[in-house]
C-alpha cells in the first residue's frame, strides 16, 4: 500500500476528509482520482453552499 497522492481529498501531508490517512495500511473506501470526482461533481451537480430542506434534530 501507498498513499494515493492522485486522490482528490489528498493534500499537503494527508487526507482532508478522513482524520488519518487510511490508504497508508488500508484501501479507503472515499478513494477517487480528481478526474473521477469532476465527473462526478457534473453528473449529479454540485452546490457549494447546500443545506438540506429540512434541520436533523
Amino acid at each position: 500500500m501507498g498513499v494515493n497522492k492522485d486522490c482528490f481529498a489528498y493534500r499537503i501531508g494527508g487526507c482532508s476528509i478522513m482524520t488519518e490517512t487510511i490508504c497508508r495500511r488500508d484501501t479507503c473506501s472515499f478513494y477517487k482520482t480528481k478526474e473521477q470526482a469532476a465527473a462526478d461533481r457534473e453528473k449529479y451537480g454540485f452546490q457549494k453552499n447546500y443545506r438540506p430542506k429540512c434541520e436533523i434534530r
